[in-house]
């Protein structure tokens, strides 16, 4: 049977459906200006309204995966919250049985994907004929996407729609509502659509092919199933977006284990005490009550969940700092304690990027990304410092406190703007190493060894504990050496005469960008291990 199986028509429309992930994504992270992000945010408020709208969205687009890639690429581009994320998902259960009713009231089934060439052929001209607008260029590139997410659904069905006409379900009967279970999990998971399967389930059931129990069972199979798209959307990408993937698994495995062991029950319910006596409205009926159910199930314990979802994928940017992230801002003397520590790992941190500027002898690839990882890492760092100290500057401080708040701020900005000036010449710094030029590669040596040392130095003095204003002033002196003496190197006749300007030019900006970033560690230094008043007067030796 699997011999039909078209798999490369399969992948392509996996490849495709991702590649209208990553558009959608790209176009929304350019389109979210504040009145976008207001908008959204305004109708997802509370739970009751991001269920709500996510129920509409589903039952106009009739398709739950497309809402859940939508909500994937909308939460990885920080629009929208974990918690409102989730909201919009629970609802999207519950909107993709409407097709199920459409089906049940009108016996035809609408297909949606014949928009995608449209929203493709439309939305790639606007993306290439107005890019010289940004704004429309980006509405076209979300257009194009979402054409690209039908496009690559539509693939993935038709590369296996020989299972829907060659599976006798006839001989699964004798394995009991199991089977079927399972059945409607895998044929969702293949063709990616929970409404496909439900019109297959209700054309058996119609038939007379399967009984209502059987048909029940698949559904809620399917209802697990069409949860596949979501983890393949979103475990992949960053944390955000695999605790949206996460939540919407769960959510689903939750709701149908409870479905299938209440199955009898619910058969009960919806037979004899709402009365629906026709099977094929039964089984809708069915199918609408359990995601109901599980909604109500799911709302009373949302804030649990959603700290769940967080503490199980943390990500690389979710409480990278150590110390004060367990720290109460009411308590000044600690947090300041604690503020100081981090500020001490942010300053190693920075040292640590100024090796990883000038390593590349074990690979471009793995050293490129090892120093933007750390300096990502700082970033992220710098950001909740920022916010810790903003909440804890509105305290009632200590004019010692609130000094020594100040210096350590200092710290902080003086440690970025190292990493700041190391990381804009680190492709230079690359350039010369690479060169096939003797004297660019003599430079790039000079530029390393002077780096190197005064980074040992200054990582031997944090460690030292004597730590005086003549020390760090003695490091400060040794920084304006290694200026003036790679100015000496550039003035050198063999370097004149080998290097055109432009590459001169890139030597001095290099030199002068390497001065910059010491200068700030020196001063990090300064505000970290001196009282106020012996920082004062470093400052004072500094400019005197």
């Amino acid at each position: 049977m699997f011999e039909q199986f078209d798999s490369w028509k399969f992948l392509a429309g996996l490849g495709i459906f991702l590649f209208g992930m990553f558009l959608m994504e790209e176009a929304i992270k350019r389109l979210a200006g504040r009145t976008f992000k207001r908008f959204i945010r305004k109708h997802t408020r509370n739970t009751f309204e991001a269920i709500l709208n996510g129920t509409l969205i589903t039952a106009l687009l009739q398709s739950s995966s497309v809402v859940s890639l939508m909500t994937l690429a909308f939460v990885g581009a920080g629009i929208l919250s974990l918690r409102n994320a989730l909201g919009i998902i629970f609802g999207s259960n519950l909107g993709t049985t409407l097709k199920g009713w459409i089906v049940a009231a009108l016996g035809f089934k609408l297909n949606f994907e014949t928009l995608s060439l449209p929203m493709i052929a439309i939305g790639a001209l606007i993306m290439v004929l107005l890019s010289r607008w940004e704004r429309l260029a980006a509405w076209g590139k979300a257009l194009t996407g979402f054409g690209f997410l039908f496009l690559g659904l539509g693939y993935m069905k038709e590369s296996i729609d020989f299972l829907a006409e060659s599976v006798d379900l006839t001989e699964y009967m004798a394995y009991g509502p199991w089977a079927f279970l399972i059945i409607g999990f895998i044929l969702t998971a293949i063709i990616q659509s929970s409404s496909a399967t439900m019109v297959i389930t209700l054309s058996a059931l119609n038939a007379g092919i399967i009984p209502f129990e059987s048909a029940a069972a698949m559904v809620i199979g399917a209802d697990l199933g069409t949860t596949i798209t979501a983890l393949i959307g979103g475990m992949p990408g960053a944390s955000e977006k695999k605790q949206v993937a996460m939540g919407h698994f769960t959510f689903n495995l939750v709701v149908d284990v409870i479905a299938f062991i209440l199955l009898t029950p619910l058969i009960y319910l919806v037979r004899e005490v709402f009365g629906v006596h026709d099977e094929i409205m039964g089984l809708v009926v069915f199918h609408s009550t359990f995601n109901i159910l599980g909604i109500f199930l799911f709302v009373p314990f949302l804030n649990l969940f959603t700290r769940f979802l967080q503490n199980r994928f943390p990500g690389d940017q979710d409480d990278v700092a150590t110390y004060i992230n367990t720290l109460s801002i009411n308590i000044p003397e600690a947090a300041l304690e604690g503020l100081e520590k981090e500020t001490q790992g942010l300053l190693r941190k920075s040292l640590d990027l100024h090796q990883l500027a000038f390593r590349f002898d074990s690979g471009l690839f793995s050293r490129e990304n090892a120093f933007l990882k750390q300096y990502r890492f700082m970033k992220h760092l710098e950001g909740e410092i920022f916010s810790f100290y903003t909440e804890l500057q509105k305290q009632e401080l200590e004019e010692n406190e609130a000094l020594r708040l100040h210096q350590l701020i200092q710290v902080i900005v003086n440690s970025i703007h190292s990493a700041k000036s190391i990381k804009d010449i680190h492709n230079n710094l690359e350039e010369f190493h690479r060169s096939g030029k003797q004297e660019l590669n003599d430079l790039y040596q000079f530029f390393k060894e002077s780096d190197e040392e005064i980074c040992r130095e200054i990582a031997v003095l944090m460690e030292d504990e004597k730590k005086d204003t003549e020390e760090i002033m003695t490091l400060y002196r040794k920084v304006e050496t290694a200026y003036d003496e790679g100015i000496h190197q550039l003035n050198d006749t063999r370097f004149r005469k080998k290097l055109v300007e432009t590459e001169l030019g890139t030597t001095l900006t290099v030199n002068r960008e390497l001065h910059s970033a010491r200068k700030a560690l020196i001063y990090s230094l300064a505000n970290l291990y001196l009282t106020p008043q012996e920082a004062h007067d470093f400052d004072r030796m500094r400019i005197g």
